[in-house]
């Protein structure tokens, strides 16, 4: 009860969670009755304290209330099990015989529960369904292990079923793999038949399951490959937010060589998209979609080698180191350009950037300049930034985990930042130990990369080094890297060489 344990509760998961079971709740309540729900309980419960019970039965009286919806179970029974069981379903369909089942979604499988559940960890399930394109009826798997409905059978050969739709389900789908063979065809012949969305699902769900060793590594791999023709945010944002672990365990090896050259055949056709969109880079998208889709394919271009991305941002950084006060960058693509920019250049582009973000009157602006300045490939440049952070004058107190952070995801900078880290503890945890959130984010940042032995063996021997100091708000953040580190390690030998195989023969 402490402000540090405090601080270590509120993570991406206590927020994320309650989102999701709120958009499936009021997916299958409909968005009116679950307005109407929440709108009682707001105003019987105005300036009161309350409790979880008192949401559902308010949820409960509109459902009750009206003839159109009908659920088989009252709300509070099908969403006790969602908020008061740890995690979340991974629903198994057999397309052949329509048998559907579900468990407890475990990323590692070896890991043991040990928290018991009331519920034995089986979840009321609001099914929804698409067969080769044509919405099916809802169904609603009760709390048990599996069951059976001729929904989930797919009987001509290029008949596909495809679950979740619009991914309202808080749940992972896994299939028969002909089953999954059969989708990933779709994609690659008409991916407009998928929703936006469920396609950005198929990906997910398969590294997901690959991670849990339910599906193979290749699978998931093989869901990427209809993203040359694919122009939305939302799957491209699936990807590489899925490949990025790949980046992480192999851009320190072989492997990478052959996944840039895979990233580079299938962003470039979206980087092209863009520049025609753009007129050259000149208007900018309508949409907010479409402006997180240009961000992504410039950032994506860039770091996987595009010869145009390169291009651009040197014209960009050029033009402004011209006139400084007249930055001609778009806002949405200055973090890309000075990253890049830095990353590109030397101590020139480094020190300009530098006076930049030293005069800089507005923070969003001062933040993105610190964060490029982490991108710089000169070891020696990275060492004297680090060294920036021991002094308040040059890096603010407040902005000294983040900045530490960011030198971190550089591949060149996170070895610095770790044995920065070793050796000046005790005065990191004297200034942020307590009740910093960013302090926790930072052990996260240093140890992501660690995939071997000998970084396990550091880990440990910094854990035990410094028990007398303590750890603070990052003492959870510390247990998770080390199981992470173990998984990683796993994972690398398991896949590797399988990894590099694949890359290699789906790169030319």
């Amino acid at each position: 009860n402490t402000p540090a344990q405090i601080s270590e509760m509120f993570d991406s998961i206590s927020y994320s969670k309650g989102a999701s079971v709120l958009r499936m709740l009021s997916s299958f309540l409909t968005e009116d009755l679950f307005k109407k729900g929440v709108a009682s309980y707001l105003h019987t419960f105005a300036y009161n304290n309350t409790v979880y019970l008192d949401l559902w039965n308010h949820l409960q009286k509109v459902v009750d209330d009206q003839a159109a919806i009908n659920l088989p179970y009252s709300v509070s029974d099908i969403m006790d099990r969602w908020i008061l069981q740890m995690g979340f379903p991974v629903i198994t369909v057999d397309t052949a015989t329509g048998n559907i089942s579900q468990k407890h979604f475990l990323l590692d499988p070896e890991s043991v529960v040990t928290r018991p559940s009331e519920f034995d960890y089986l979840w009321i399930v609001p099914i929804t369904s698409v067969k080769k394109g044509v919405q099916q009826a809802d169904y609603w798997l009760p709390g048990v292990r599996e069951a059976q409905n001729n929904l989930f059978r797919a009987t001509g050969s290029d008949e596909w079923v495809l679950l979740n739709l619009n991914v309202t389900g808080y749940y992972l789908v896994n299939y028969d793999v002909e089953n999954w063979r059969k989708i990933q065809t779709q994609l690659q012949t008409d991916l407009s038949v998928i929703p936006v969305i469920n396609r950005a699902q198929v990906i997910h769900d398969t590294f997901n399951l690959a991670s849990a060793q339910m599906v193979p590594v290749t699978l998931a791999l093989n869901s990427t490959l209809f993203l040359n023709q694919e122009r939305e945010y939302m799957p491209w944002e699936a990807a590489l937010s899925s490949l990025s672990y790949f980046k992480l365990m192999f851009d320190r090896s072989e492997v990478y060589g052959p996944m840039k050259s895979y990233l580079r055949k299938q962003v470039s056709p979206l980087f092209d998209y863009f520049e025609t969109l753009t007129q050259g880079w000149k208007k900018h998208p309508d949409t907010l979609m479409e402006q997180y889709g240009e961000i992504n394919a410039v950032s994506t271009a860039c770091t996987y080698g595009v010869p145009k991305c390169k291009e651009l941002v040197s014209t960009l950084f050029a033009e402004w180191k011209k006139n400084p006060q007249n930055n001609p960058i778009y806002p949405n693509l200055r973090s890309i350009v000075y990253c890049n920019a830095v990353a590109q250049g030397g101590e020139e582009e480094w020190n300009f950037v530098w006076e930049q973000f030293r005069s800089a009157t507005v923070v969003n602006e001062a933040d993105k300049l610190r964060a490029a300045l982490a991108c710089t490939n000169q070891v020696w440049i990275l060492n004297r930034y680090l060294s920036y952070t021991l002094n308040p004058d040059l890096i603010r107190k407040q902005d000294v985990t983040s900045t530490l952070s960011s030198i971190a995801s550089n591949v060149i900078g996170q070895n610095l930042v770790w044995d920065f880290v070793q050796s000046n503890w005790k005065q990191l945890f004297d200034d942020f130990g307590t009740g910093s959130f960013s302090f926790s984010n930072l052990i996260q940042a240093v140890t992501r990369r660690f995939s071997s032995e000998f970084e396990l063996q550091q880990l440990e021997q910094f854990k035990k080094n410094n028990m007398h100091i303590g750890f603070g708000s990052a003492t959870r953040a510390l247990e998770q890297a080390l199981e992470k580190t173990k998984a990683n390690i796993k994972r690398g030998k398991e896949n590797k060489e399988v990894v590099l195989r694949w890359f290699t023969e789906n790169s030319q």
